[in-house]
């Protein structure tokens, strides 16, 4: 009975993202929607981007209200923000009997993470901002 009222109660509180999200992006597995598949990408990675941002708006505000420097507050609550979905998933396609899967997962976001993540900002600030800057 408290699994039943649990997941009631997470429900209720999804609901409304879950509607936007539905009311905003197209469903392109249906037939009626399958040639707005490039719509459907452009709209989620839009909306992963906003909830990025407001991610990272939170932690800054409430690292600012605790007193606790940016730089910890990234290093804490945005990596684990990152690495615990990652985890999740790897932990899902293992217990499916995919180990391979779950190992690609785990080493490949780490490299795209250190590569893109932290490749791009610095390339950028290297070529467009302070050019020939180290």
């Amino acid at each position: 009975p408290a699994d039943g009222k649990m997941n009631k109660i997470k429900w209720l509180l999804t609901w409304p993202l879950i509607f936007v999200l539905f009311a905003t992006i197209p469903n392109c597995s249906k037939p009626r929607w399958e040639k707005f598949f490039m719509l459907t990408f452009v709209l989620s990675t839009l909306w992963i981007a906003l909830f990025s941002y407001f991610m990272v708006w939170m932690v800054t505000v409430i690292g600012y209200t605790l007193g606790i420097p940016d730089v910890i507050m990234g290093i804490t609550f945005l990596a684990a923000g990152t690495s615990v979905p990652d985890c999740m998933a790897s932990l899902i396609v293992a217990r499916q009997g995919l180990g391979d899967m779950a190992v690609s997962n785990t080493v490949g976001s780490n490299v795209f993470d250190i590569l893109v993540g932290l490749g791009v900002p610095w390339g950028l600030q290297t070529m467009a901002i302070d050019y020939g800057s180290t």
